[in-house]
């Protein structure tokens, strides 16, 4: 619907329009009445009208200033100049400036009134139309070439494939050329949107444009969106060019200008020059540099590392170091444990690393903060089997270790606040721990403790901060991740010996715990 604005120093002619014709037939809402120049200024900044209505003659501000106005600031909107017969001048002044059209009030009938707007209404949609299909063939040719590009960058074309796919994006067989790959990752992107509006859109293409305006001083190259927050930056050198002395500090530039005008960083790994058909193994090898950010955190730089490194599995005393500080519930020696560690952990800088340093992050806190301890000790009995998925979307090590830390002081605050409670569900807690593979219904928990059901609830829920069954399935899958992460396990044999058959209903229950599949944990 057409929004439509009145402006007139009279309010016999504002009303007089505004009642003159049912807008709504004709696709329009009058949004606006307003008695100067200077008051419809001010609506536009809480709405931009499609259509204004506007007097020549007003005191202060006229119309001719007015219609000036919105020429120079919107555009888009059409104006209709309402005059008398002896300001024929002004309306002419006024069309020069750019005035849609012009309206005598003493000629003015509900006919005229109409016929203007449907020819206004016609004339807006097609303009709209022409912009919707450029933006549209914009978007196509665009999201082409971003598709070509993922598709060669994803090692799953022939090499018949890969060579149409390179003739296609321009980079035609030449001798004197070399590709410098490169990958760009928009810190703190972990929000995945499954389809792209407008504003999308403008947020992506407005990113790219920023980044290409401070590499337009590099040589020739492409930018292209490969992922959610990941972007190609390829570049095209010829024989004597280069682009690797340039880029650190280039990039510095721009993520400082992104800092303090968007609060955005990017890191970004540099690949190595190659020929056109090694772009996308050296792609690969970029991306992995970028990852690097996971040890140097946000807005770092990395080159492409020769030597990926070993993959060391941590040491297991630290969990038992952890454990026991947090039975003292002593925050102090947990946190200086917990900074000793992660120091170390960061010392195993190479992209195969950062899945093992996860998993063992992920597992030290299950072993801190729930009943699947090896040899059956306890460590409190906190459960918020979702708390895990933080770990897992973490960027950086630095951001795993403030969510350790404080899941630690919720721990230990949790265990201070639990002394209390009552024995008979104390002692029960360590029961299920002991027979966490078999199943335990409501009714025989409570005979167990020798209550009622419903004062076993009560008591439970005040004891655990959570329902029986609840419990009960978070220390099954507590149990299970624990199983699977030994590799060498099938996930039916897990779900059997937790008792719980149905290997679907398993899995479904095992990702809501960890936002993960059974399956998943295996590949680790």
């Amino acid at each position: 619907m057409l929004k439509v604005m009145i402006v007139d120093d009279e309010m016999i002619v504002r009303i007089g329009i505004q009642s003159c014709i049912n807008w709504e037939e004709h696709g329009c809402q009058v949004i606006f009445t307003c008695e100067s120049g200077e008051e419809a200024i001010a609506a536009f900044e809480r709405q931009v009208p499609d259509i204004v209505f506007t007097d020549i003659m007003m005191p202060e501000m006229d119309g001719i200033q007015l219609v000036e106005y919105i020429r120079s600031h919107y555009p888009k909107t059409k104006v209709i100049v309402l005059s008398c017969v002896n300001e024929i001048d002004y309306v002419k002044r006024a069309i020069k400036l750019g005035a849609e059209d012009y309206i005598l009030k003493l000629s003015f009938t509900r006919d005229t009134m109409a016929e203007l707007i449907e020819r206004l209404r016609e004339t807006i949609e097609k303009e709209q139309k022409e912009v919707g299909n450029q933006v549209f063939e914009m978007e196509v040719r665009a999201f082409n070439r971003e598709e070509n590009f993922r598709m060669l960058l994803s090692n799953t074309v022939d090499p018949l494939q890969k060579e149409q796919l390179l003739d296609r994006l321009g980079y035609l067989y030449d001798p004197f050329v070399s590709y410098l790959p490169c990958c760009l990752l928009a810190d703190h992107m972990r929000t995945k949107q499954e389809t792209e509006d407008a504003d999308s859109y403008i947020r992506r293409y407005g990113l790219l444009n920023i980044i290409r305006e401070y590499f337009e001083t590099l040589p020739e190259h492409d930018l292209a969106f490969i992922g959610e927050g990941e972007i190609l930056a390829l570049f095209i050198l010829k024989k004597q060019e280069r682009a690797e002395e340039q880029l650190p500090v280039i990039f510095a530039r721009l993520n400082h200008a992104l800092k303090t005008h968007l609060n955005l960083t990017m890191s970004m790994g540099e690949g190595t020059r190659v020929s056109r058909l090694e772009i996308p193994e050296a792609y690969e090898k970029a991306r992995r540099a970028a990852a690097l950010r996971f040890f140097d955190g946000e807005g770092s730089f990395h080159k492409t590392s020769q030597e990926e490194g070993i993959v060391i599995e941590g040491k297991r005393e630290v969990c038992r170091k952890l454990q026991e500080a947090v039975f003292k519930q002593d925050i102090t020696e947990a946190f200086r444990l917990t900074e000793e560690w992660f120091a170390e952990l960061c010392t195993w800088k190479s992209f195969g690393q950062i899945k093992v340093i996860r998993r063992q992050i992920v597992e030290t806190w299950i072993y801190l903060s729930g009943y699947t301890l090896p040899d059956g000790e306890t460590a409190g009995n906190w459960d918020d089997p979702g708390d895990t998925e933080k770990f897992w979307n973490a960027e950086t090590l630095d951001e795993m270790k403030w969510y350790f830390k404080e899941g630690l002081q919720i721990l230990i605050e949790y265990i201070q606040a639990s002394k209390n409670r009552n024995p008979e569900i104390v002692e029960f807690l360590h029961y299920l721990n002991e027979h966490v593979d078999e199943n335990i219904s409501l009714e025989r928990a409570a005979q167990h403790c020798a209550l009622g059901k419903s004062q076993f609830c009560i008591l439970f829920k005040k004891a655990t901060g959570d329902t029986f069954i609840n419990y009960f399935n978070g220390l099954k899958m507590r149990k299970a991740f624990a199983l699977l992460s030994r590799g060498n396990i099938q996930v039916q044999e897990v779900a059997d010996r937790l008792g719980l058959k149905d290997i679907s209903y398993f899995s479904r229950l095992f990702k809501k715990y960890y936002n993960i599949s059974p399956s998943d944990v295996k590949k680790m």
